[in-house]
């Protein structure tokens, strides 16, 4: 990476400011596993909001937020070969975990472990791929390793089992449905009506309104024994509901987007998925984040999400909404995913792809 090359950040100063401020960053040393992201495209996430407003953990500030990232490679660790300078990637920050601003996505250039990296084919824009590295390993942690289904394949084989995805039209919801048709399961999910066409465009077989007081019922007819369910959203109210029709077709395991929050049957085990469990060893997460799932991450973003992407088998869902305008727009992006969005994902463009 050129020295004349200046970094640059929007970053938090102090426990819950608002709003971030930009600065300069240090240039990008990446290990022998990790790999440098000029950023083109950042992608805003419900996590950045809520690390701003109320923190999950203590952390030292100065930080930078930010994931998802889509850009070009710039330097490469001594032991990348998956990888060439100039390659179009998108990356999946892992900050939050290793607590390195550098390994943030709020920045002029990122620097991922190689693992969490995934080359884009040139028939897709990369502000439409930032979209998806967060969501993919969310979702691949709660159904590959949560879960236990079959890794994902270009040609899977049908399971015979179906997996209700609640919230199907989220960003999480919407990389859960893609994966679970590839790993051979029928996906039943809820959305608003005007969200059908979409989640059935993804792969979905049957879509129920989440508003009808009816669809817990309709939903648990639809689902048998030895049936599975993710719940995307996991406020207390999904939880409670997800955790019942589970509980009524058998129990099992419930994975969550966030920390249980309601009361479930005996038979139901809740488990918060780690998003960045696929990027990790046991060892390195030592318990404090699960347990570490880096056959996961080989499998998706090297085996799979390449060839899928370039197929068009796997779609970059849901669409970006793009703000120009660089890093000055991040705090206006993360305050428009706090008021909400609907299957839409705000991606800051940093540079414009050439």
């Amino acid at each position: 990476m050129s020295s004349e090359l200046k970094n640059e950040a929007a970053w938090i100063a102090a426990e819950k400011q608002h709003p971030l401020e930009l600065r300069i960053a240090p240039k990008p040393e990446p290990t022998e596993n990790e790999v440098v992201i000029k950023v083109a495209y950042a992608a805003v996430n419900p996590t950045d909001y809520k690390m701003q407003d109320s923190p999950y953990f203590s952390m030292d500030y100065p930080f930078i937020f930010g994931t998802d990232v889509a850009g070009t490679v710039v330097q490469l660790g001594a032991n990348v070969t998956r990888f060439r300078i100039g390659q179009r990637v998108i990356g999946h920050c892992d900050s939050l975990l290793t607590r390195k601003a550098a390994n943030a996505g709020f920045q002029l250039y990122s620097t991922c472990r190689e693992i969490l990296v995934s080359a884009v084919p040139d028939s897709l824009p990369l502000a439409n791929a930032a979209v998806l590295p967060l969501s993919v390993d969310t979702a691949s942690a709660a159904l590959f390793q949560n879960l236990g289904l079959p890794l994902p394949s270009l040609h899977p084989e049908p399971s015979g089992k179906t997996i209700l995805i609640w919230g199907g039209s989220s960003s999480v919801g919407s990389s859960a449905i893609q994966l679970a048709v590839a790993a051979g399961l029928q996906v039943i999910t809820t959305a608003s009506e005007a969200n059908f066409a979409f989640v059935k465009s993804l792969g979905a077989s049957e879509v129920f309104n989440h508003r009808d007081p009816d669809s817990a019922e309709q939903i648990q007819k639809a689902l048998k024994e030895g049936d599975f369910v993710f719940d995307c959203i996991s406020s207390p109210e999904t939880q409670e509901t997800c955790g019942k029709i589970l509980g009524a077709i058998g129990g099992g395991t419930l994975p969550l987007t966030m920390w249980a929050l309601a009361k479930f049957p005996d038979n139901v085990k809740s488990a918060l998925v780690n998003g960045l469990a696929p990027g990790f060893t046991e060892s390195e997460l030592n318990g404090e984040w699960g347990t570490g799932a880096p056959h996961i991450g080989k499998a998706i973003w090297e085996d799979f999400m390449p060839s899928a992407l370039a197929s068009g088998q796997f779609q970059a869902k849901p669409d970006p909404f793009v703000l120009k305008g660089g890093l000055g727009k991040v705090q206006e992006g993360i305050d428009m995913v706090k008021k909400g969005v609907s299957a839409k994902k705000i991606v800051i463009e940093l540079a414009a792809e050439e």
